[in-house]
């Protein structure tokens, strides 16, 4: 099993998991990329799109979603999501445009890959959550948009229900964040679990039992609590990531770490979905290890990585026993 993060955090996401003999099972766990970034990231790593058995959809939002129109309409991507999600996504499809992190509408990019004709150049005002301002990027628009086909191919997830996807077990289970229907993941295959728990306000009882399953656990760390009340956010927006359906803080995220720890086994831990403005790598990273220390666990039985906007880590269930590399903690 390899999974590979391809972007984390308000300005897109995007998990690769492969698994199955050299590979032959190979998904998204959200799209939140422009369509040529997104390629451009798999080839990185010696995958094409066309590879692709399908994607894994949290929740809506644009900053998971971009990419969907493009790997519907021309890849022909199978979703994997619930039936309440889907809708949203439907919905996204018809109007071309997607709710962010932060409730503003965001439009999707226009590629020539989807059939789009009379393309023009315009300005596009994005609202980036992590940074809470305005950030004004020029993107191709399209005059004529081509609507979604009929029958997208879609498979709804029910939560709790184990659905088989090639190599691959998928657990869904419900996150706390405020999109429709939020989900998290845990990915099952060759005796490695993998789970996904990012966009989420609290973390309900069912979370920590899929949590405490996993071998490798991505985990959202948003923000620093003090950092973000004295930053420069809106007092509405903070009471938003501060709220049950917001984003997990570094403190959080670690008293979740506590309660699912394996005193007796060794964990690896990807923090995700970091907050540029009310966060830091080296907040993320050292409020957990002392908490963890804190507590009396050994450092020594957890490796803890803080991935990054662009492309991040890499864990392959292969080699985790060959790289020395993969057991050194990260300064």
């Amino acid at each position: 099993m390899r999974v590979v993060s391809l972007a984390s955090g308000s300005s897109g996401n995007a998990l690769f998991v492969e698994a199955g003999p050299q590979g032959r099972t190979k998904i998204l766990v959200d799209a939140g990329l422009g369509v040529r970034v997104l390629r451009e990231r798999l080839q990185l790593i010696g995958v094409s799109l066309e590879q692709l058995s399908g994607v894994l959809i949290t929740h809506e939002h644009s900053d998971h979603v971009l990419a969907l129109p493009s790997l519907i309409r021309r890849y022909r991507l199978p979703i994997f999501t619930n039936a309440e999600t889907f809708a949203a996504v439907e919905e996204g499809l018809a109007t071309g445009a997607w709710r962010s992190d932060s409730g503003k509408l965001v439009n999707s990019p226009a590629d020539v890959e989807l059939g789009i004709t009379h393309l023009i150049e315009s300005e596009v005002a994005l609202l980036e959550e992590q940074g809470g301002v305005q950030v004004t990027a020029h993107v191709k628009e399209a005059a004529s948009v081509n609507h979604p086909p009929d029958g997208l191919p879609a498979h709804f997830l029910t939560s709790g229900k184990i659905h088989v996807l090639g190599d691959i077990e998928i657990t869904s289970f419900p996150t706390s964040h405020d999109a429709v229907s939020p989900s998290g993941y845990l990915l099952n295959a060759g005796g490695c679990r993998i789970c996904v728990v990012t966009d989420t306000g609290e973390v309900t009882p069912e979370m920590l039992t899929m949590m405490h399953k996993a071998d490798l656990l991505v985990l959202e760390s948003n923000h620093d609590r003090q950092r973000l009340l004295r930053g420069p956010y809106p007092y509405k927006l903070k009471q938003r990531i501060f709220g049950p359906t917001g984003h997990l803080s570094n403190d959080q995220a670690a008293q979740a770490v506590l309660q699912t720890w394996h005193p007796n086994g060794v964990r690896w831990l990807w923090l995700a979905h970091l907050s540029r403005t009310n966060n830091t790598p080296t907040l993320a990273l050292t409020s957990m290890r002392e908490r963890l220390q804190h507590a009396g666990a050994n450092l020594s039985q957890v490796h803890i990585s803080v991935l990054p906007p662009g492309m991040g880590g890499t864990w392959d269930s292969t080699q985790l026993w060959h790289a020395p590399s993969l057991w050194d903690l990260q300064p």
